[in-house]
């Protein structure tokens, strides 16, 4: 189900089809989500608390202007917020320094991002800039946390992370720098599957438990 809720939501962007996209983007994270208790034995309340502010973000993101975007800006953040806590709660002790060592790309392509648009967001510069410190916080941890762990499963995380990262960049790119027509395709297609690889690590764990 998850997987044709996200083609038809691609094909309705595609061919522009929007009382299509109104219906289906809802169900993108209610299908997950389904997909994720069918297959867990115990629930991650962190991760589930993730995918409903993920679901309104969704919700909030169709309206149209600003309010709208702030507040679907505002649920995706705490959402990764939840995100944030769940990975923290894995970790072991760690240093400063490690924590230090393991943030420099995401500092990197936080600099290069803001560097980017800062001079296009006008009064959207605070809001942006929170958001992206901490889905950069949330890539630092979960990088940290395979680092600690080296398996598979927090592989699965890191990789998902970061293309949550590549989807929320082309999406402040086509806001607030160069609208493409592909963009549209590229942040749905990449929000669709950073979601699911983060549910796949998450029901790995609990396998493994």
């Amino acid at each position: 189900m998850f997987v044709t809720v996200c083609l038809i939501d691609l094909f309705a962007i595609y061919f522009e089809k929007q009382m299509v996209i109104y219906f289906v983007k809802p169900l993108l994270m209610v299908s997950l989500f389904w997909f994720y208790k069918a297959n867990a034995t115990i629930l991650n309340k962190w991760f589930v608390l993730g995918l409903f502010f993920s679901f309104l973000g969704d919700v909030l993101l169709l309206g149209k202007g600003e309010l709208y975007f702030i507040l679907g800006l505002a649920s995706f953040l705490i959402a990764h917020l939840f995100y944030i806590t769940m990975v923290v709660k894995m970790l072991v002790k760690t240093t400063v320094k490690e924590v230090i060592s393991v943030s420099i790309p995401y500092v990197f392509i936080f600099i290069l991002l803001l560097n980017l648009l800062y001079e296009h967001l006008g009064e959207m510069k605070i809001p942006v800039i929170i958001y992206a410190l901490v889905i950069s916080i949330l890539g630092t941890v979960s990088l940290l946390l395979f680092i600690q762990k080296k398996t598979d499963a927090y592989l699965l995380l890191v990789v998902g992370v970061f293309i949550f990262i590549v989807s929320d960049s082309v999406l402040a790119i086509n806001m607030f720098y160069q609208k493409e027509a592909y963009f549209s395709l590229v942040i749905i297609l990449t929000y669709v599957l950073a979601q699911f690889l983060i549910c796949k690590f998450v029901l790995k764990l609990n396998s493994e438990k």
